[in-house]
């Protein structure tokens, strides 16, 4: 039985796919294997534009292994499922991961003057 206070999920085979209207991320403790089923409206609220498709499911993969974790440690896993809806997702602290890396927001342009010189 794995101590599910301690639990660490890694993605693992089969990768990503959509089956149906639903995306299906395997994950596992390095014991168990678990398949999370991430509904179409859980990815369309992941990130904007609204999209499920599997390009997005690929993208927020971690994101969704770590509700996953999540899910595990509350007992909320099925018979080797979990199941990710989008009240779940609204719920979820937003991870960093889903900023592209090394950028912080939109900064403004600094623009120079005619002179050359930055503000």
């Amino acid at each position: 039985m794995t101590d599910t206070s301690l639990i660490e999920l890694e993605l693992c085979e089969p990768r990503p796919f959509i089956f149906g209207e639903n995306g299906h991320v395997a994950v596992t403790d390095g014991e168990t294997v678990w398949i999370v089923v991430v509904t179409q409206e859980a990815m369309m609220a992941t990130a904007n534009p609204p999209d499920a498709s599997l390009k997005r499911l690929a993208r927020y993969a971690r994101h969704y292994r770590d509700m996953a974790a999540a899910a595990i440690r509350r007992g909320e896993d099925y018979n080797g499922k979990v199941w990710i809806f989008e009240k779940e997702v609204l719920a979820f602290p937003k991870a960093r991961s889903f900023e592209r890396p090394g950028r912080r927001g939109r900064q403004p342009a600094r623009v120079a003057d005619k002179t050359g010189i930055r503000p």
